[in-house]
């Protein structure tokens, strides 16, 4: 236990400082081994010696491994490529009248974990659950909702969205408006980042039951919608000026690795955190009391003990494991021309999830991406910026993050919180830049003459 937390300790540190631990524990051992040598240059050699003796033991392992991540990285590209994917443009309702929780139960519609069929077909031909991407894009100040999906899934959305929104409009996109902006690093400029949870991630972020969204559906006056402040930010863009929000998820079983379920680290974590706080308030307890006896009750109490917040916490996480729950990844991005960049949109993109932070601890911070750039050796004399700023326009276009050819950590994300994130405002919401339906629909009435 010890070693483990002083291990975080260490990584935490350089964490601080933005250095690879890796590195760091790479140039130490070269270091080492120097210092060695110089010392005891026959000790070194013989150390060497076992290790290649020992190698028909660890050599067929390190083999075995490296094979298999080549493997599966190659029968997923290959499936990736062979599966036609569909961008849907959605505009809003004129009115909406529903509360977040339609959208939940879209949501809840579209948590499946199949299309991996048995594990045979997960280790041969590559198949993997369906990856949905939400988006939130602003081009030049007009804001739009899109769905990215598999083709095959396309009517099945459809329907699962006129269900709850009978009066949207949803239309395929013959040419991606990623395609239409494009980025070139002679005229464009670029930042974008990725997003993380900083607490445990059963521990949910501020949702729209919290904003009490769930209630007085027809009073929409009385409600505020958090959604407002990332709708005012993207209205900030002009011409020649885009923000782009996504968010890519799939239906989360358990944890992977590279085919194999290992765990489920999301329900393991939210019982030590449980576990973490209700000790706390044992803990707290005894130290108000110098009786050993009445310290040996304390512990029996358990939950009694927990102040008003710390309740709040465990009946959020208790409330988290109830619910479906998509692995997802969160990219921002702000591009614009040359002579457009503005500092301050930086500014928002980094604190664009501050109106859903948990009061009792949890938030959405950045991550990954152009935000790592703190210090001047991070930057190899801009290499490292053009490399990033291209790397994360091709996985935004191609709304990459799980599998192929990313493989990055998602982040685990209840139904209730993806409502509360993506959803179509109220009527009360007057931001005239959003997309929505010119009028309402309806039929034409029965007694019209002929």
């Amino acid at each position: 236990m010890f070693l483990h937390d002083e291990a975080h300790t260490t990584n935490d540190f350089f964490d601080g400082f933005h250095i690879e631990t890796v590195l760091v524990a790479l140039a130490g051992g070269i270091i080492f081994l120097l210092a060695a040598a110089s010392v005891d240059h026959d000790a070194v050699a013989a150390g060497f010696s076992a290790v290649v003796a020992l190698s028909p033991l660890w050599l067929p392992v390190a083999l075995f491994i490296a094979f298999w991540k080549t493997w599966m990285h190659y029968i997923r590209y290959a499936f990736w490529f062979k599966t036609p994917m569909v961008l849907l443009h959605v505009e809003l309702p004129p009115e909406v009248e529903k509360s977040p929780l339609a959208m939940e139960l879209f949501f809840v519609g579209l948590w499946n974990n199949g299309g991996e069929t048995t594990f045979l077909h997960r280790i041969w031909n590559g198949q993997y659950r369906a990856i949905t991407t939400l988006e939130l894009v602003s081009n030049e100040g007009r804001i739009s909702y899109y769905i990215h999906l598999r083709k095959s899934w396309k009517n099945f959305i459809e329907a699962r969205l006129y269900g709850q929104f009978p009066e949207a409009h949803v239309t395929e996109v013959e040419r991606d408006y990623v395609d239409e902006v494009g980025y070139s690093p002679e005229t464009h400029d670029l930042w974008g980042t990725e997003y993380a949870k900083d607490d445990v991630e059963a521990l949910p972020l501020r949702t729209y039951v919290d904003w009490q969204l769930d209630k007085n559906p027809d009073t929409p006056e009385v409600s505020i919608d958090p959604m407002t402040n990332l709708f005012e930010y993207m209205t900030t863009a002009g011409p020649g000026e885009y923000i782009w929000i996504q968010i890519v998820m799939k239906a989360r079983k358990k944890d992977e690795w590279y085919g194999f379920y290992t765990g489920d680290h999301f329900v393991k974590d939210a019982e030590k955190k449980i576990k973490q706080i209700t000790e706390g308030a044992i803990e707290r307890a005894r130290g108000l009391t110098s009786d050993e006896a009445e310290q040996k009750k304390v512990g029996s109490r358990g939950a009694m003990l927990l102040t008003g917040g710390e309740k709040l916490l465990v009946e959020a996480i208790e409330r988290s494991l109830t619910k479906q729950v998509f692995d997802c990844g969160f990219r921002g991005m702000y591009i614009c021309k040359k002579n457009k960049f503005d500092i301050t949109k930086i500014n928002n993109l980094v604190r664009l999830w501050d109106p859903f932070r948990n009061q009792q601890g949890n938030r959405m911070g950045v991550t990954r991406g152009m935000a790592i750039f703190d210090y001047p050796w991070q930057d190899w004399g801009g290499i490292r910026r053009a490399l990033i700023r291209k790397k994360m326009f091709f996985w935004y276009k191609h709304r990459a993050y799980f599998y192929v050819p990313y493989d990055q950590v998602p982040v685990c994300m209840t139904t209730e919180e993806l409502a509360s994130i993506w959803h179509f405002p109220n009527s009360s919401v007057k931001t005239p830049a959003l997309e929505r339906v010119p009028s309402r629909r309806s039929a034409a009435p029965p007694n019209l003459p002929v």
